[in-house]
């Protein structure tokens, strides 16, 4: 009878044999941490059955991972260096920006936000959601 360490390795042995590989595609050469790159790229067609809008995914992405910085109502001293003209309280705000947010935060080398956040998965889905209008 084997033994419960010897259960939980043969498991993870097992399981690691089972993992499936995940291609996405190679960010651009000769890009910094400081610089803009290209967004993550979306087929033109995700955007007829696209289910993404502001109010079930730019909203609460924009409130989770932007306003902390990136509010009209966030004083001066408490914005991390985010420009005071830099705010995405509403979705006219967001579309203003959209552009600059596909660059920096739903591109191959995301600059925002600084401390890391959001998945790759959440990042290709603000990609998806601002290429497609930010409806």
């Amino acid at each position: 009878m084997r033994s419960w360490r010897e259960s939980l390795a043969a498991c993870v042995l097992v399981l690691a044999g089972c993992t499936t590989e995940v291609t996405t595609p190679a960010p651009p050469a000769n890009t910094s941490a400081e610089e803009e790159s290209e967004p993550i790229p979306v087929d033109p067609d995700a955007c007829e059955t696209s289910f993404l809008t502001y109010d079930n995914f730019g909203e609460p992405y924009m409130l989770d991972w932007c306003r902390g910085c990136h509010s009209s109502s966030v004083p001066a001293g408490m914005r991390q260096k985010a420009p005071a003209s830099v705010n995405f309280d509403t979705l006219t705000d967001v579309r203003d920006f959209s552009d600059r947010i596909a660059a920096r935060a739903a591109s191959f080398n995301p600059t925002m936000p600084p401390a890391g956040g959001p998945s790759e998965e959440e990042r290709t889905l603000l990609a998806e959601w601002l290429a497609c209008g930010a409806p």
